[in-house]
């Protein structure tokens, strides 16, 4: 039997590998979150080339789901979901920006109306830090109780200077909470690996040297990614802060290219641009455990980090606690939304839908819908194939190279069922 089988056999039997946090020994919390990363691009994921050393000691750690998702795979949208727990069009930032010519403030207003993570942790005494990227003007909205200033877009430049020229601000204020022996939430959400790809050029020329050729530069930021992770976990083991810490690790979204047809993987409901490798690393609590079987959603990681804190769950959340095995092994399929790059109407996210998807055990079926007319100007970023129903097996077909719809129709009747009740209930239903 599978090594990872059995482990999660015992998972079950445990019926739980962590107890609850006492009110006087609440856990912190640490937020790492990578930018524009392939779910195969870690060395813990077997990539042939790629090292990142820091990332496999915490993979080694960890409670570790190799089959994540993001709900959609677009940063913007994947880091509120992060936030809030909701899907992106239950907190309505369903892309990057505006459609031209639109005005932010009403996405920036449905945000801060959002349940919001820092907030919920503020409640129970503990203090926030921000880094790196956040879409939403500025942190404070969302309960920070410390932050690099305002962000605008997607970040300022000195929020996005960290990982790439700093730490410091995480180090400070590790050894501020440390002094006022507060429990402490960090958001570290670096511009790593993302474009501008302009490693350190040891790093460059190390891949290079090893035959990389045009993937150099993207391979070398990878592991830049990694050694910042690396700086930060060093930093909780120094001050000896580790033990009673749950590091959580998800991607907001993959990188690269499809075939010539499919295009770039960004904004693709494709498992090259929806997957993520989802980690949880709490040594007091938790026995690492890879589970490769097992579907988890970054939908999942608000409600599993209040419950670890001790703390309720929003009711608008519908995310499962991912260190709860019966939720886990109770959990048949998760669904997925793919929407334009650009944002038409914040009241109706229907509006620039590109694709909805579910994922169901081997089988993942997508259905593709026009979006609004006024969005047909963006080209690309409508991106709406030939073939507007793909059923994949993924076991069989893990890079979703022949869609098998029309050899199964049963199976598409199936899942196209349970994918419109959800849509009718999440959407539809609330209007």
């Amino acid at each position: 039997m599978n090594s990872s089988i059995l482990a999660f056999i015992f998972f079950l039997l445990c019926g739980s590998i962590y107890s609850w946090a006492k009110p006087e020994d609440l856990p912190n919390v640490v937020m790492i979150l990578s930018d524009d990363q392939g779910y195969a691009d870690y060395g813990f994921m077997g990539h042939e080339m790629i090292e990142t050393p820091n990332l496999d000691r915490l993979a080694s750690q960890s409670l570790r789901y190799d089959r994540g998702y993001v709900t959609t795979a677009l940063c913007s949208s994947s880091l509120t979901t992060m936030l809030t727990g909701l899907y992106p069009h239950e907190h309505g930032t369903t892309g990057n920006d505006p459609l031209k010519g639109i005005s932010r403030q009403p996405w920036i207003d449905k945000f801060k109306n959002s349940p919001q993570l820092p907030k919920l942790l503020a409640k129970h005494g503990y203090i926030s830090l921000h880094t790196g990227k956040y879409w939403h003007a500025h942190p404070k909205y969302s309960g920070f109780t410390h932050d690099m200033g305002a962000t605008q877009r997607h970040g300022s430049a000195y929020s996005l200077s960290i990982g790439r020229d700093t730490m410091k601000p995480i180090s400070d204020f590790l050894r501020e909470a440390k002094g006022k022996e507060k429990p402490f939430f960090i958001w570290y959400a670096p511009f790593l690996p993302h474009t501008p790809h302009n490693p350190p050029a040891d790093l460059e020329k190390k891949y290079r040297d090893i035959g990389a050729g045009g993937q150099a530069k993207y391979y070398a930021m990878c592991e830049w990614f990694d050694q910042s992770c690396g700086q930060l976990l060093d930093d909780l083991d120094n001050l000896k802060l580790s033990d009673n810490t749950l590091v959580v690790y998800a991607c907001d979204n993959g990188w690269g290219r499809l075939d010539g047809k499919r295009g770039s993987v960004k904004a693709s409901p494709y498992e090259q641009g929806v997957r993520t490798p989802i980690m949880f690393r709490w040594p007091a609590k938790i026995s690492p455990l890879i589970n490769s079987t097992e579907l988890a959603s970054n939908l999942d990681l608000v409600p599993t980090i209040l419950k670890a804190c001790g703390i309720k769950p929003d009711e608008k959340m519908s995310g499962i606690n991912l260190l709860n095995p019966k939720a886990v092994k109770k959990r048949k399929s998760i669904f997925l939304e793919n929407f334009t790059h650009d944002m038409l109407d914040v009241d109706r996210p229907e509006t620039a839908l590109r694709a909805r998807s579910i994922v169901e055990q081997n089988w993942k079926l997508t259905r593709w819908t026009e979006p609004h007319e006024k969005l047909k100007s963006m080209g690309w970023q409508i991106g709406i194939p030939q073939e507007k129903v793909e059923l994949f097996d993924l076991t069989k077909d893990p890079l979703e190279s022949t869609n098998v719809s029309t050899l199964h129709p049963k199976k598409v009747e199936e899942l196209t069922k349970q994918l419109n009740s959800w849509w009718n209930l999440q959407v539809v239903g609330k209007k």
